[in-house]
């Protein structure tokens, strides 16, 4: 076995090793070159792939902050993600992963690099974490001195079962307005979104801007946003971020913006939909049609 840097001509491999690997996930072109290539952050030192007679047996893929966003770069200087990692199922218990994540952590170590994490990565991420499903992997990572630092559920919605509630109907949003952002939104939308929540937050909203019609709706009130909420911004089937102005909320407000996004992916042809990466245990559970719920652990070790 040796091991080499992640580059295209590795691409269709690494994907399929993946998928194969990955029995709870599907990974598609377009998802792992965003989390890769895509991703201005990217750098090959940190993606390593291991090869048993010229094919793929397993890889890891990392990254540090070093360019996106330049808000964030100086204060995660020391920090480092995981992004996806896996073995072909027949290479397993063959020290493979042990090789790969031993040259990565040197190579983290020599860069001042301080903490790892799994692998809440906002913007060019995939997964948030670790799906406890994989309990090998958990193992693993466990052996290795990696811990939980925090955990956070995805929804898995079927479109065919959603509809809006009647409840919504009755709900009175006067004074407030929702509508579908526009183009000459752009600006407002990134500035305000950054001040209320986070840059990162404001980074995927206007993704959505990349659009024909962006991916996005917004609350306001006499002309000020006071909601959004954002979807198919980084994957067609992702449901979020969505956010409401603290005195806004208990409204009723965030669950229209929730409910007119989904809706929207449904008239756009989408047969699922994903919210990730949340914590929200009891707001999503009023979507209809919910068909599984996966539990994610985020994980970190400190590197000596």
């Amino acid at each position: 076995m040796r091991m080499v840097e992640f580059a295209e001509e590795l691409f269709n491999q690494v994907r399929r090793v993946a998928n194969l690997s990955l029995c709870e996930d599907t990974i598609t072109d377009w998802s792992l070159r965003r989390i890769t290539f895509e991703d201005p952050n990217y750098s090959s030192k940190y993606n390593l792939v291991a090869l048993k007679n010229g094919d793929v047996v397993g890889f890891v893929l990392a990254v540090r902050r070093l360019k996106e966003p330049p808000e964030v770069v100086e204060a995660q200087r020391d920090l480092a993600w995981i992004k996806l990692f896996a073995v072909r199922e027949d290479c397993r218990k063959m020290g493979v992963a042990t090789a790969l994540f031993d040259e990565l952590e040197n190579r983290l170590k020599e860069d001042g690099v301080k903490r790892i994490r799994i692998s809440d990565y906002p913007f060019w991420y995939l997964f948030s974490g670790v799906d406890l499903k994989y309990e090998d992997a958990i193992d693993f990572l466990s052996l290795r001195g990696f811990r939980k630092a925090g955990e956070t559920v995805d929804y898995e919605i079927d479109l065919l079962r959603f509809h809006i509630p009647k409840r919504l109907a009755s709900i009175s949003i006067s004074p407030f307005t929702i509508r579908r952002a526009k183009h000459e939104d752009r600006e407002t939308v990134f500035k305000w979104i950054k001040t209320e929540f986070s840059v990162f937050w404001a980074y995927e909203a206007d993704a959505s801007f990349k659009h024909t019609d962006p991916k996005l709706w917004i609350a306001e009130e006499n002309g000020k946003i006071i909601g959004f909420a954002v979807y198919g911004a980084l994957e067609p089937h992702w449901f979020g971020p969505i956010g409401v102005s603290t005195e806004a909320r208990s409204k009723g407000i965030g669950s229209i913006l929730l409910f007119n996004c989904l809706k929207s992916m449904r008239e756009e042809g989408q047969r699922h939909a994903v919210i990730p990466w949340t914590s929200h245990l009891f707001f999503y559970t009023q979507v209809p049609g919910i068909t599984r719920i996966r539990h994610y652990w985020i994980m970190e070790k400190k590197l000596s």
